[in-house]
């Protein structure tokens, strides 16, 4: 099979807009964060909380729902469940991605944190209202081919599961590039919280394929196919996100040299978790360089993270130089006063390995908060070991994903 460059255009999802709560929400969720002082959400045995206001004892305390008070680095943290409704579910990005034979066009979420494919079916029941998705139906794909030996099944932190059976068919990008064979999830079940998603067909995971939840054995995912293939000449992949110029796009197979003069430098991934995950030791703020508590501090670049989360200890710090900045439980986080001027906030870099690249305080501001206030871009991590650079960092660079086997690595350019 013959390879060539391609670019995917980025497609704006009509329906998101950006929510504070709603969207740290899921991304607690997604990372099933462990509470900490500072983690307005949570995950506890599987279920998303939010967490209580009151202080009885000095500790937080509430009414729990879905799960008894848990105990977190010393403190003991109570919360209420967090409904579907709350949590945000669509992503500001598509790109449209034919599946079968012929194809149906699925506007997909492309995620960086994910191994998965999965696409809106016609095995989902007749309760679910379909017509404003494009559905993938095997019956009328002449490639399609059931793999019954496997299955797939992923949990949501509302404390469902989404589940459906594993067919294998023909992936189309770019409308002329194919994948035979990609194995993939027709979803047959969904969490209530996704079901509200207009503008998405489903999902494509982009980070390696241990984590990928078919089951018994997890598949390859749609780029190592490529790789293998030789579908693409280079085994790497790109993103330039859309920072409202929609001009946003993926690559695969080359790296697009004109995005920016600036200088790519590349760190060593290290993939063993499943993510693209790289050293970042230290945070700077406002040209103020800040040591993580751990040298060893990791981040992760996830393009299905629209926030960026780091540990308390240096939320902390971003929002004490910020003045009328707090955390405001009632809000789900940290935010800011919306009179403030966006051109006096700090700028923040986040290390990768040696090389440091920055976000314009004004990025800061994520989205209106209430009570005069702005709800922040960079929240808590919880107890999670690593940093999550999701849409808001990943806006400011141009990625390179470098998935050469056994040698993966990952490099930035500054926009």
């Amino acid at each position: 099979m013959s390879s060539r460059p391609l670019t995917l255009t980025l497609k704006r999802n009509p329906v998101w807009k950006p929510n504070g709560p709603m969207d740290y929400a899921r991304s607690a969720r997604k990372w099933k964060i462990a509470p900490t002082e500072q983690a307005m959400f949570y995950v506890h045995e599987n279920t998303l909380m939010r967490r209580s206001e009151s202080h009885i004892n000095g500790q937080e305390e509430g009414t729990t729902e879905g799960g008894a008070p848990v105990s977190s680095g010393g403190e003991t943290v109570s919360g209420t469940k967090v409904p579907a409704k709350d949590v945000q579910n669509d992503l500001e990005y598509v790109v449209p991605v034919g599946i079968g034979t012929p194809p149906i066009t699925a506007n997909l979420d492309f995620d960086t944190g994910s191994s998965d494919l999965w696409v809106w079916s016609s095995f989902l029941p007749s309760s679910v209202n379909k017509s404003v998705h494009n559905v993938y139906d095997p019956t009328k794909s002449s490639t399609a081919k059931q793999e019954s030996a496997l299955t797939w099944w992923t949990p949501f932190g509302d404390g469902s599961y989404a589940s459906g059976p594993v067919y294998s068919d023909t992936i189309t990008l770019g409308g002329n590039l194919t994948v035979l064979n990609q194995a993939f999830a027709a979803v047959k079940s969904l969490s209530n919280s996704y079901l509200s998603d207009d503008a998405s067909d489903g999902l494509l995971g982009l980070a390696f394929p241990s984590i990928n939840n078919i089951h018994p054995t997890p598949q390859a995912t749609l780029v190592e196919n490529m790789i293998d293939e030789g579908v693409i000449s280079k085994p790497i992949f790109t993103a330039k996100l859309d920072k409202g110029d929609s001009e946003g796009f993926y690559t695969f197979g080359y790296v697009d040299e004109s995005v920016t003069t600036n200088p790519i430098t590349y760190a060593t991934i290290d993939s063993s978790n499943g993510f693209w995950e790289f050293a970042s030791p230290t945070l700077t703020i406002n040209g103020t360089v800040h040591q993580r508590a751990s040298p060893k501090n990791t981040a992760i670049a996830d393009t299905g993270t629209t926030l960026i989360l780091v540990d308390d200890a240096m939320c902390k710090a971003i929002y004490e130089s910020i003045p009328g900045a707090k955390l405001d439980h009632s809000q789900g986080g940290w935010v800011l006063p919306n009179t403030v001027d966006p051109s006096s906030l700090p700028d923040i870099g986040f290390a990768v390995e040696g090389t440091t690249y920055t976000i314009p305080g004004s990025d800061l501001i994520f989205a209106a908060g209430s009570d005069g206030t702005y709800f922040g871009s960079i929240q808590s991590r919880g107890w999670n070991r690593q940093d999550i650079l999701g849409d808001v960092f990943l806006k400011r660079v141009y990625a390179i994903f470098d998935q050469t086997p056994d040698a993966p690595r990952i490099g930035f350019a500054q926009r």
